[in-house]
């Protein structure tokens, strides 16, 4: 509950600035990027503080909890410039310094969730101390984007590029396009939340949070392969699609399926023997992470080419089907309907981007969902490289 006022406002207020840094940088079509960035963090990240402390004031009664969600504020500028640098790296292509800093994001948070659980914090409240460690990696993570940026330049475009003074505006102008889909894929990332605090207390919300972020624990695989079609979309590549698709499925089943036969020994393990599992909640929601991964994926490729209305179709028709259906089974089902309802919403939505994305490669629907030893064959080979590059490299 204290996160999740500041980041639905801080996303939403973004609108889709990260998209359009990543398709005008990417195209050389932003003469000074840096400086944009700047501009660009200034200019949403003070307005979107004002408006999360206006919504922590009016839905979050708790006089604890208020103060540290509006301390947790203080992570929307960080944030801000850490998305637009790694949008930046994403769309020229220069997946090293992506990769280096989402891997940074991702150690540094992993090194606070250690320190939390090892350490015995005696100066400040546990919920005070998680706040506050939170808030320190954030800034780590700002530090380490910027360190990446230094050096940096631009790429080379066939269309004259301007001075610079444009930038800011071009990047308004395109990001009024993905407006909409942001703000829905924000609202839908928090709308469980909501629902579930209305529907079942803040009490039954911390255990499915719990649940879903194990679920989610597949995201930093999603987010890379999303990254790469993202780029494809922006370069106007479409041969592959099918393929990545389809490995993408497997990667995802190959993780899945472990990760729900171990949940229940593995939660209670990380969150203390005490803590019940009910893994068949756990279960649907690893279905749902999947199509999840797989829409979004979809959606990113879209994104790339500037169509967006497949997305907001599919983001609408997530959140009628998380809300008639869950306000259908959470009262006799629980938790379990929620994520039941959350699955069915993530089919539908990942259905109807497949569509779109086959219908503009001139693919057939099967190509996508047809996997063939083949595919097998090369993702095990794809991994045995990894494996042998990791064991050379030590």
């Amino acid at each position: 509950l204290i996160l999740l006022y500041p980041q639905l406002v801080a996303g939403i207020a973004f609108l889709g600035v990260d998209r359009a840094v990543a398709i005008l940088g990417g195209r050389g079509e932003l003469a000074r990027p840096v400086v944009t960035i700047i501009k660009l963090v200034l200019l949403f990240s003070i307005p979107a503080m004002i408006a999360g402390y206006a919504t922590v004031a009016w839905r979050v009664a708790d006089a604890h909890l208020a103060g540290l969600s509006t301390m947790y504020l203080l992570y929307v500028p960080a944030m801000h410039f850490f998305l637009l640098a790694v949008s930046l790296f994403n769309g020229i292509g220069d997946f090293t310094r992506f990769n280096r800093t989402r891997l940074g994001f991702y150690i540094m948070n992993f090194a606070l969730v250690l320190v939390i659980w090892l350490a015995a914090p005696t100066i400040l409240p546990p919920l005070d101390w998680v706040v506050s460690a939170n808030l320190a990696a954030v800034y780590g993570v700002l530090a380490l984007a910027i360190w990446m940026l230094r050096g940096f330049k631009r790429t080379v475009s066939s269309k004259p590029v301007g001075s610079g003074k444009g930038d800011v505006r071009a990047v308004l102008g395109l990001a009024v396009v993905f407006a909409l889909p942001v703000t829905l894929s924000q609202f839908s990332s928090s709308a469980y939340q909501i629902a579930l605090e209305h529907l079942m207390g803040v009490g039954a919300l911390g255990f499915f949070v719990v649940f879903l972020s194990y679920s989610r624990l597949l995201s930093p695989i999603g987010g890379a392969i999303g990254s790469h079609v993202f780029r494809l979309g922006i370069s106007g590549g479409s041969r592959d699609i099918a393929r990545i698709f389809r490995l993408s499925l497997l990667v995802y089943l190959g993780c899945a399926i472990p990760l729900g036969l171990v949940s229940g020994w593995l939660i209670p393990m990380i969150f203390g023997r005490d803590f019940v599992v009910d893994c068949g909640t756990v279960g649907i929601l690893l279905v749902s992470t999947l199509f999840a991964l797989l829409g979004d994926s979809m959606a990113e490729y879209l994104n790339g080419q500037r169509k967006v209305a497949a997305d907001i179709a599919g983001r609408i028709l997530y959140l009628i089907s998380l809300v008639l259906l869950g306000v259908w089974w959470v009262p006799t089902l629980g938790l379990l309907g929620i994520a039941l309802a959350m699955a069915t919403g993530d089919m539908l939505r990942c259905g109807l981007l497949v569509s779109r994305v086959s219908y503009d490669t001139e693919r057939t629907i099967d190509e996508f969902w047809r996997v063939t030893w083949a595919d097998i064959s090369d993702l095990l080979r794809a991994g045995n490289k990894i494996l042998h590059g990791f064991l050379a490299g030590r």
